[in-house]
């Protein structure tokens, strides 16, 4: 937090501070009647109403302001010491503001004006002479203003270990309510994907690049953030030109192949990996130059992707504690009460007193267990986050495990990925989709064996889910399950397909990114049982 805005949050106990000061000062020389002490306490409330007034004037830092201050009332107490030493109190009030607002560095920096100032007024002032008794109110007074100035310096401490939780809270949602204003008057507006457009198009107005991808940095490494199909014509894969510009910072080419960085005043925050078009021709030194033109010409479109990297990196982490929040109630809640209610059917089953009804609840407790193991796939799939522990496969392969484990139905995973990754939102939206197809073959297709097959070669991507089960339904009006895997597909710019397996019995769910940058996979299907 800042100095200005500690100052603001005790306004009212400053104010407060100098009115008491001034009501202690003006009590004694009221009742005395002496026209110099009382001139003095009228010129001193007059600077602390100007102080006030400034306060409230943004523009004024704050421990400049509180050294002036001080400076001004040392003056006037050292000035007055020939008639009263009446201001001398006075020391304490900004002595104890600069610890209330700075702490102890503050009463250290308020002090030594103080002090500067009070020997400047008084040791070359011929009408005041500094004899003991003089020399030791002095000492005693400043003294008193020290003590004061340290119990303002330990308040400032310990209200900044305890900060209450509502003040907390208050200051996010007031650099949230910022965050949300300031992104709505932003041009290209703060998505990733449309600044990286931005970007390649702009790349393409000086380079005939047949394809391009920019890449990011993520906890695992690098992802591609827009994905195109990019022609290696060279003999190095992107991924090592992508590295050595990392490495470097400075744009690579590579035969046909280039990259350059994407940087800030921060670094780089992003990398921008193409194939020059076959049939341009220009030196190899004329393109460097050109790419290098590039880098500082994008400077403004990286500070942008930059802030929108951050952007989605705030609601990625808000949305992965929402489902841990949700599988927590989950569990908590509705698995607990199912739980109760299986005791309840345990105790029908006891007291029953026909084969009809041990019938009718042997079909509820089948029922029963079955919401259970929906209950529990889902509380894993909640759970079950594309993390930079795990990758894309990885995690299909933890899925497909849970869903054997609980379900008894045999689900083979085939594994062939890159140790480059999609990026992080890319990989649980094909996530989920695989998800919702194991989770179909077990609740509708009714299948008694799951195949999976998970390639991922960034920026291309092939997840194929295939059962052996009765194929595809007539969808039911309440399904909402096909339409968002097609609405997740969508989102990343995946083709989806979902079809009955051609000659026999089963379905097949094929999701596909950027299908034109790698080789198809090889087919995958069932022998006859």
């Amino acid at each position: 937090m800042s100095g200005l805005d500690e100052r603001t949050r005790y306004a009212s106990v400053t104010a407060g501070a100098r009115v008491f000061a001034l009501v202690m000062l003006a009590l004694p020389v009221a009742v005395t009647g002496d026209l110099a002490p009382i001139f003095a306490v009228v010129i001193l409330a007059a600077v602390w109403l100007v102080v006030v007034f400034l306060e409230g004037m943004s523009r004024f830092p704050v421990m400049p302001a509180l050294v002036v201050e001080a400076s001004v009332v040392a003056l006037l107490s050292g000035i007055t010491l020939s008639e009263s030493a009446v201001l001398l109190p006075a020391l304490a009030v900004p002595l104890f503001i600069a610890g209330l607002v700075r702490g102890a560095r503050g009463l250290l920096e308020v002090l030594g004006a103080v002090v500067v100032v009070l020997i400047a007024a008084t040791v070359p002032n011929d009408a005041v002479t500094l004899n003991v008794d003089l020399v030791s109110t002095i000492f005693t007074w400043l003294m008193v203003a020290v003590g004061t100035g340290a119990i303002g310096a330990v308040v400032h401490n310990v209200r900044g270990e305890h900060q209450t939780t509502a003040h907390s809270y208050r200051e996010a949602r007031d650099l949230l309510t910022q965050l949300t204003d300031l992104s709505d008057e932003l041009v290209d507006g703060l998505n990733p994907v449309s600044i990286a457009q931005n970007i390649i198009d702009l790349t393409r107005e000086e380079l005939p690049i047949a394809g391009a991808v920019v890449y990011t940095g993520a906890a695992y490494g690098v992802a591609p953030l827009l994905e195109g199909d990019v022609l290696v014509t060279g003999e190095a894969p992107i991924s090592d030109l992508v590295h050595e510009v990392l490495e470097t910072q400075r744009p690579v080419m590579r035969e046909g192949d280039l990259a350059f960085p994407l940087v800030t005043e921060g670094g780089v925050v992003g990398v921008v990996a193409a194939s020059l078009h076959p049939a341009f021709v220009r030196s190899r030194s004329a393109t460097l130059i050109t790419l290098k033109d590039l880098v500082t010409r994008l400077s403004p479109e990286a500070v942008q992707l930059d802030t929108a990297l951050l952007f989605a990196s705030i609601q990625a982490e808000a949305t992965a504690e929402e489902r841990q929040r949700l599988a927590r109630d989950l569990h908590d809640g509705v698995a607990q009460d199912l739980a109760a209610f299986g005791y309840l059917i345990d105790g029908i089953e006891d007291a029953r007193s026909s084969d009809d009804q041990a019938a009718l609840v042997a079909e509820l407790r089948d029922e029963l267990s079955r919401v259970v193991a929906e209950l529990r796939r889902s509380i894993f799939g909640l759970r079950n986050e594309a993390t930079s522990a795990l990758s894309l496969g990885q995690s299909v392969q933890a899925m497909a495990e849970h869903i054997e484990s609980r379900a008894g139905i045999p689900v083979e995973v085939n594994l062939d990925e890159s140790d480059t990754r999609l990026r992080a939102d890319v990989e649980t939206e094909l996530l989920r989709i695989v998800q919702e197809g194991m989770n179909n073959a077990v609740k509708h297709a009714r299948a008694s064996r799951i195949r999976v097959a998970c390639s991922v070669h960034p920026p291309y991507a092939r997840l194929r889910v295939i059962d052996n089960g009765r194929g595809l339904q007539a969808a039911r009006a309440d399904s909402h399950g096909l339409r968002i895997m097609r609405e997740r597909a969508r989102r990343i710019g995946a083709d989806l397909d979902l079809r009955s397996t051609e000659g026999r019995t089963g379905t097949e769910l094929v999701v596909e990114l950027n299908a034109g940058a790698h080789p198809a996979s090889p087919p995958l299907s069932f022998e006859s049982p």
